[in-house]
């Protein structure tokens, strides 16, 4: 499991030197998205932000196909400052409705959201519940070796 805390540190960081200019949101003008490639993949990276601030952030990230549909894996977080509001679960479900419109509009059928939560991260196994990720299936995180859950989603476009 990587930490999307990290993730949010550093754009914040990237968004502040004015390394990066997230683009406003086709459906949500309140949400910016910024795409970039680390690794040869795709990486969508959705906030919301007060001014130059990030209030919250959902990374999606290109991984395996799961049965043939491609698959985006998620990570959110958001600073401690801006927690329990519902920023979490209000940010992904607006990001996933940009991702809908917009693969739709280049002719994808569905793709996938998976996300990997630590077996004792409760605050973000509610978000995960709260967004409608599904029944979550036990598993061993392949990179950490800790017990985990795994979350899946199919969405149609």
């Amino acid at each position: 499991m990587t930490d999307p805390t990290d993730t949010l540190t550093a754009f914040q960081e990237a968004l502040r030197d004015g390394l990066l200019t997230p683009e406003r949101c086709k459906l949500d003008r309140e949400l910016f998205v910024h795409l970039d490639h680390p690794n040869g993949k795709p990486r969508f990276t959705y906030v919301r932000l007060d001014g130059k601030t990030v209030t919250s952030l959902g990374v999606f990230v290109v991984v395996e196909p799961i049965e043939g549909v491609a698959c985006f894996q998620l990570g959110y977080a958001v600073p401690p400052v801006y927690r329990g509001h519902g920023s979490a679960s209000d940010l992904v479900l607006a990001a996933i409705a940009e991702m809908q419109h917009g693969f739709g509009r280049a002719g994808v059928k569905s793709f996938c959201i998976e996300a990997i939560v630590g077996a004792d991260n409760a605050v973000s196994q509610r978000v995960a519940e709260k967004i409608g990720l599904g029944e979550p299936q036990k598993i061993t995180d392949q990179f950490s070796g800790k017990p985990a859950l795994q979350y899946v989603l199919q969405v149609a476009t």
